[in-house]
């Protein structure tokens, strides 16, 4: 498979050059891509380093004090569009798949701990997660969606407040004509970019949750970084 033939091939030693490759001259890389990991330096060694999602860099944005390492991909190395590799893209797409493949290769500590369920409300699906990840009441659970990134459909609530939110997620309004037409009005009597919530609201994160495709969602446990302090406010930082 994909992951059998990455592992078996050798990358040619980086040799010092006191100029910048270009064309032919740069390395060949098999996935060009990103992960979004957690570090806390208080945790037991196998347990610092926890991988929250895979994506595919050519999709991805650097921006900021991450442009660098845009500019460094290109400056020194060429993807080679193998068609054997080519599952990278179906599994780093895939949140579940993702994770599944971190367990059977034997990396299981690496991620979180996850569990899987159809999109489909019951009334002990709440407990379900609870208890499938071993959560207490004030513990933090992450819902993500499997198929989307750059945090869409990604929502964060404690655990005793599981409940309420996965029934907001998983049941779309009955009457979903009156609820487009209420909105739908509101834009045509003033901005036609006004949606009515803001980026990252609970608001846009049910629209996700309403129109996905995919039959299931994961929920997980809350992984933290070591605190970051900026302008005497702590943070907690997800690297990349």
């Amino acid at each position: 498979g994909a992951v059998a033939k990455a592992l078996q091939m050798e990358a040619p030693p980086l040799q010092a050059a006191s100029s910048t490759p270009q064309g032919p001259s740069r390395m060949p890389a098999l996935f060009w891509g990103i992960l979004d990991i957690k570090y806390d330096t208080s945790r037991p060694v196998l347990e610092r380093v926890k991988v929250l999602e895979t994506g595919d860099g050519r999709t991805s944005k650097f921006s900021g004090d991450g442009a660098g390492i845009l500019r460094r991909y290109k400056e020194r190395y060429q993807l080679e569009l193998d068609p054997d590799m080519q599952m990278y893209q179906v599994i780093s797409a895939d949140k579940k798949l993702t994770h599944d493949l971190f367990e059977q290769t034997g990396y299981s500590h690496l991620v979180p701990k996850q569990v899987c369920f159809p999109r489909v409300y019951h009334k002990r699906l709440a407990r379900d997660i609870i208890e499938g990840l071993g959560l207490r009441g004030r513990d933090n659970v992450i819902l993500k969606l499997c198929n989307r990134s750059r945090a869409a459909g990604v929502v964060v609530t404690p655990a005793s407040e599981l409940d309420n939110l996965l029934t907001k997620l998983l049941h779309p309004p009955d009457e979903l004509d009156d609820w487009f037409s209420q909105r739908v009005g509101r834009m045509m009597e003033g901005s036609p970019v006004d949606f009515g919530f803001k980026p990252g609201d609970l608001e846009e994160q049910l629209r996700h949750w309403w129109s996905n495709e995919s039959p299931v969602f994961v929920a997980e446990t809350c992984c933290r970084s070591v605190p970051t302090v900026l302008n005497s406010r702590s943070f907690d930082g997800t690297l990349r």
